[in-house]
């Protein structure tokens, strides 16, 4: 008897852990800025960033093996239109109401900041919000932000652009 009880027990927890990994999703994220040509004018002086109390950093979760955006990297960096600014990865469960915890992103030099999160709804959705510190030439400073809810199916790659930056992502079932 003892031993049916202890096999019940670990066939529960390898299947906890299969439902756990389930409900997980590795996130690739290339943050990059571009000199793209426009006529918009962009009047954003300060950031408009509503940080959530329950910012993570990516550091917080599991870092996956390999990143599948590497050759996407290297090839932005060889261009000089683009100037990579971040290029992080994670693995990040959803939590209660199919709702992650929103991750921040933050490049070295501080200047381009914001977080991420995913939702679990009839789709998944991909929730950014980042903004970017433009490098002041007659000291006003301008901020370009970039948010959007977008849908995303697993392993799809996304492009969010703004005319002044831009994100690659990339979601995968973790």
């Amino acid at each position: 008897m003892t031993l049916l009880k202890i096999l019940t027990a670990m066939l529960a927890f390898i299947g906890g852990q299969a439902v756990a990994e389930e409900g997980a999703y590795q996130i690739e994220l290339i943050a990059f800025s571009q000199a793209m040509p426009t006529t918009e004018v962009f009047e954003q002086t300060a950031s408009q960033l509503s940080w959530p109390s329950d910012l993570t950093e990516p550091s917080a979760y599991h870092q996956p093996a390999s990143l599948a955006l590497a050759d996407s990297y290297a090839a932005l960096s060889q261009d000089s239109a683009y100037r990579p600014l971040l290029h992080v990865a994670w693995i990040q469960p959803l939590g209660a109401g199919g709702l992650s915890a929103p991750v921040r992103i933050q490049s070295a030099d501080g200047k381009l900041t914001g977080y991420v999160r995913l939702q679990q709804g009839p789709g998944l959705l991909l929730l950014v919000d980042v903004e970017l510190a433009a490098d002041s030439v007659d000291g006003a400073g301008v901020v370009y932000r970039l948010n959007e809810k977008r849908p995303v199916k697993l392993d799809g790659i996304y492009y969010l652009d703004h005319p002044k930056f831009g994100l690659v992502v990339k979601v995968i079932q973790g």
